[in-house]
């Protein structure tokens, strides 16, 4: 379903193309997205990656657009992958007490979120340029008049249309709009992860 789908559908099935429903209806998809990514956030669509160079001395690292930081791997000197610990960052600033002290990293801590995606914190801080890859949960880009298509309009139709007449009801203040599409929305996350769970299982047994 894409971006112009979405609209028309959002308008008939509330049976409403005045214009204060249809100015706020691109705010509504971004709720709607923003709740199913609550309900669903380790869909494929959310798992991002990037890849770059600890520096020495530096144990500060931004993150942009995550969410939550799934896994941090480490290319050592000698070639070798390890992968970061996760600990909490009371742990990691007692271990490794002194900025200054460098290493090898072995674990990291996720220090905060900021308006732009998370800080994280390695311990201890490189003692050499040091390739890593950082694995996260992140957003996928929203449904728009710029961006027509997105996995979740392609793949998860039923989930994204109740998400969004759930939010719209609410903008309505249409209550008993809102308590059916609040239970269709549920039974659409609910199908959804049923689904899901049988086509991870199926690509586990047959070996993918």
């Amino acid at each position: 379903m894409n971006y112009t789908n979405l609209v028309t559908n959002i308008q008939n099935f509330l049976e409403d193309d005045g214009t204060e429903l249809s100015a706020s209806i691109p705010e509504i998809i971004t709720q709607a997205e923003n709740m199913i990514f609550a309900r669903l956030p380790n869909l494929p669509c959310y798992r991002r990656q990037i890849t770059g160079n600890f520096v020495i001395g530096t144990k500060e690292y931004d993150v942009s657009g995550a969410r939550m930081i799934r896994q941090i791997a480490v290319t050592k000197a000698d070639s070798d992958v390890i992968y970061l610990k996760h600990r909490i960052d009371s742990y990691l600033r007692d271990y490794v007490p002194n900025a200054s002290t460098t290493g090898q990293p072995f674990m990291y801590a996720t220090k905060k979120a900021t308006t732009s995606g998370i800080k994280v914190l390695i311990g201890p801080s490189p003692s050499a340029t040091l390739a890593y890859e950082i694995d996260f949960i992140g957003l996928e880009t929203g449904l728009s008049t710029t961006n027509a298509n997105n996995w979740i309009g392609d793949n998860a139709e039923q989930v994204l249309l109740s998400a969004c007449l759930y939010e719209s009801s609410a903008f309505l203040k249409a209550p008993d709009s809102v308590n059916l599409y609040k239970a269709q929305f549920d039974e659409a996350i609910a199908l959804f992860q049923q689904e899901m769970q049988r086509n991870y299982q199926s690509e586990y047994e047959g070996g993918i």
